[in-house]
């Protein structure tokens, strides 16, 4: 049976690049044929993966794994996501007068809960800077009251119920975009495996009990939460950089586990197998040089006899 193209149905019709059915229909599934037609057809309306999985009736995974089948053959670009701008955002030291304090907690009923809950979790009544600064969160930085009382759950947690602390973090979690209890628990958390790793690493080098700079906690945080280094490995850092600088350097012990960590060490014990390995391949080339040196010489040697035969000497 013969089949010819019925010329009346492209009144109406969309363009498929050449290169598609030229060198990859061979090797396209079904699936990525099925969404490279759908959105070179509805190309106007944007390609989006969930809008594609609805109208093709696939997985949402399948579809963005065939998306990014056509990206790699070069028939989508792929467009960057925008970050998001970092903040820097500065609480004023411009508050609220009592006055005003006062006036906005008889105004709005969540401000005036905001402020009874917060004396409750301190314990005691407020004192005037702090109950300024929680206004100003929530009047001038639109910070949720529910975040903000998680924000003074966390001082009473850690100890801190001072308001040096309480803007320190709320600066932050400001800058960072946090918008909902979520967010904040989110970096309550992180910060706290931040914490622990620091203490960890605290104790292992016998640092004194102080606060971190910025680059110790990086690195803290580097070797126990995301490569797991663990403390005997530490301890074995720590001694030699010990023994090769006569004191710590955080510096040096980053060199040190970063080579470590390439190499796929994870115990003391690999580190002293690493040693003698090496030890023992330079035994070995030193012996093989001396090897050779011994076979030159007796080729020599040969040699020097057979021209004296030669000569008749």
């Amino acid at each position: 049976m013969k089949f010819t193209i019925n010329t009346t149905v492209f009144g109406n019709t969309f363009a498929v690049p050449s290169v598609v059915a030229d060198k990859y229909l061979k090797i396209a599934t079904h699936t990525q044929i099925k969404v490279l037609l759908y959105f070179m057809r509805n190309i106007s309306d944007g390609i989006e993966p969930q809008k594609i999985s609805e109208a093709l009736s696939l997985p949402v995974t399948e579809v963005e794994d065939a998306l990014l089948f056509w990206q790699q053959r070069d028939i989508l670009v792929g467009e960057k996501e925008k970050e998001p701008e970092k903040k820097n955002v500065i609480i004023n030291s411009t508050m609220p007068t009592r006055a005003d304090v006062i006036k906005r907690g008889l105004e709005d009923k969540q401000l005036m809960f905001l402020l009874r809950e917060a004396q409750l979790k301190f314990g005691r009544n407020l004192k005037q800077n702090e109950s300024q600064l929680l206004v100003s969160l929530y009047d001038d930085h639109g910070m949720d009251p529910s975040v903000i009382l998680l924000l003074l759950q966390y001082a009473v947690r850690e100890g801190k119920c001072n308001i040096s602390f309480v803007k320190k973090i709320a600066t932050h979690w400001l800058n960072q975009g946090v918008q909902t209890v979520v967010d904040a628990e989110r970096l309550i958390t992180e910060q706290t495996k931040q914490n622990l790793a620091w203490s960890i690493v605290q104790n292992v080098f016998g640092i004194e009990r102080r606060n971190p700079s910025a680059k110790e906690l990086e690195l803290s945080n580097l070797w126990i939460n995301e490569w797991q280094i663990s403390k005997d490995l530490l301890k074995a850092a720590y001694d030699a950089c010990i023994d090769a600088k006569t004191k710590l350097s955080m510096p040096y012990v980053a060199k040190i586990i970063e080579s470590w960590h390439k190499d796929g060490i994870t115990s003391p014990e690999m580190v002293t197998a690493k040693k003698q390995n090496v030890g023992d391949g330079a035994s070995t080339s030193r012996k093989n040089k001396t090897d050779y040196a011994g076979y030159d010489l007796d080729l020599f040697e040969k040699m020097m006899k057979e021209k004296m035969k030669g000569k008749g000497l």
